[in-house]
């Protein structure tokens, strides 16, 4: 894509083109590209362009540059939430639905503390399954997913929960219980050196925090579940109204008052 001269567009062009090639799979998940000097000698054009082109490919998440070692095809970002026209969510996406891997580093019983017996419905020290996945996707971890459900009303589970099962593949189809509502709360923390290893991330990198109690269909607490997500690697997006009020697929509103949601179903 040589040029005589500099023009307003151009960036636009070599952007585009840069693009292609990370679509096409040219430049592979997790490259490097090019320089700014070679990219400049193979298009001919200046570093003033070069750098224009490359920020807004960083920008829509395309490429990220990384300090003294360059820029680097970008692992796609997930953007979860609200409305499902163009969301997905995380919860589905992490623990049974969605293009991903999910690889169990580990599992077991334990014994029912008071703050899990009370949030679970169920005695102190009755058996509880507690399940631990990294979930990674195009070979990148993205999330670790931590699961606490009564082994009363999960027979078995343990050894079901293997790698790319499905947990609500097993809810529904295995154990025939039907999904119900859920608390869902969304914080920040940052990682911690076990969470670093598993997610491939510095100590003290920004991670989303999600915690979730769901509920049968008749109410009975289902299981309770902590997931944390790089924040590097996911974002959230929700559809709001003129008063702010958050709004899903079915939400009823009034002027000034509340949204009223579905539950979500996943």
């Amino acid at each position: 894509m040589a040029a005589r001269h500099e023009s307003g567009i151009l960036y636009l062009q070599l952007g585009s083109d840069i693009r292609q090639k990370i679509l096409s799979g040219e430049y592979p998940i997790g490259s490097k590209i090019p320089t700014e000097q070679e990219l400049c000698d193979k298009y001919d054009v200046s570093r003033i362009t070069v750098r224009r082109a490359i920020q807004d490919l960083v920008e829509d998440g395309l490429l990220e540059k990384v300090r003294g070692k360059g820029t680097f095809v970008a692992v796609p970002k997930h953007v979860v939430g609200s409305s499902p026209t163009d969301q997905r969510s995380f919860t589905s996406l992490v623990m049974g639905e969605g293009p991903v891997i999910r690889n169990v580093v580990e599992k077991r019983l334990s014994k029912a503390d008071k703050h899990f017996a009370d949030m679970l419905g169920c005695e102190v020290g009755a058996p509880l399954c507690y399940v631990r996945r990294v979930v990674l996707d195009n070979n990148y971890p993205f999330a670790i997913d931590e699961l606490i459900a009564p082994e009363q009303l999960f027979p078995g589970l343990i050894g079901l929960m293997q790698d790319n099962v499905s947990f609500y593949d097993l809810v529904e189809n295995h154990y025939g219980i039907a999904f119900g509502s859920e608390d869902l709360t969304i914080g920040v923390t940052t990682a911690r050196d076990d969470e670093g290893q598993l997610l491939r991330c510095n100590i003290g990198a920004p991670l989303f925090i999600l915690k979730k109690l769901m509920r049968c269909a008749d109410g009975t607490p289902m299981h309770y579940s902590k997931s944390i997500l790089r924040g590097d690697r996911v974002s959230y997006k929700f559809t709001v109204d003129r008063f702010g009020n958050t709004l899903t697929s079915d939400t009823s509103m009034a002027p000034g008052g509340p949204a009223t949601p579905r539950p979500s179903i996943n």
